[in-house]
């Protein structure tokens, strides 16, 4: 459910807080979705062999592990509902995925149908979240956390990914959109410089 902007303002006593909530979640799974999308369209771009491709010295990854990585993460937000708690850990380094631009692809699109399913109380709910926190000794927190919470996470950490990726793609001569990889926050500030 999406509030109509002239209803959705702040201190207006007709207007619950829960009503309000309700449009910023909705906006949380719409900047996921973008978020989705962007990487469906740059991997519609590669080719496979671009998709392997190390940028040394400028990165040392391949575009493949970064999507890996950014996949895991939503992986463990869909596996949530089945094991009880967000494992940011899980990780599936090796996986065909990594190599395979086509499964990436799959993959990003059963995401994307995910999150367009999500329900208002799916959002709304309170999930555990379990993440290692130190360098030196295996160490993880167990926290309370929301799944909206952990959507604006796992997203800005996709975008994050996305930055480095756009190195690499722009090295292998790929077409980039200009806001991939970019930040909303960023984007709102480039947009009021035009």
């Amino acid at each position: 459910m999406t509030i109509p902007a002239s209803s959705a303002t702040h201190g207006n006593p007709s207007i619950s807080p829960l009503a309000s909530d309700v449009h910023v979640l909705d906006s949380c799974v719409t900047g996921n979705v973008d978020v989705i999308e962007q990487g469906i369209t740059l991997l519609d771009t590669l080719s496979d062999d671009d998709y392997q491709h190390v940028a040394t010295p400028y990165v040392n990854s391949s575009i493949g592990e970064h999507f890996r990585h950014s996949l895991d993460l939503y992986c463990s937000l869909m596996n949530e509902q089945k094991t009880g708690i967000i494992d940011y850990d899980f990780r599936r380094r090796g996986a065909p995925v990594e190599e395979c631009r086509t499964t990436a692809l799959r993959e990003l699109k059963h995401i994307k149908q995910w999150l367009l399913d999500l329900r208002s109380g799916d959002i709304y709910r309170h999930v555990e979240v379990k993440t290692e926190v130190s360098l030196h000794q295996q160490y993880s927190e167990q926290l309370t956390s929301s799944m909206a919470r952990e959507l604006i996470f796992v997203a800005a950490h996709a975008i994050h990914h996305y930055a480095l990726i756009r190195v690499s793609a722009l090295y292998c001569n790929a077409e980039v959109s200009a806001d991939f990889g970019i930040a909303p926050a960023t984007a709102s500030y480039l947009r009021g410089q035009a």
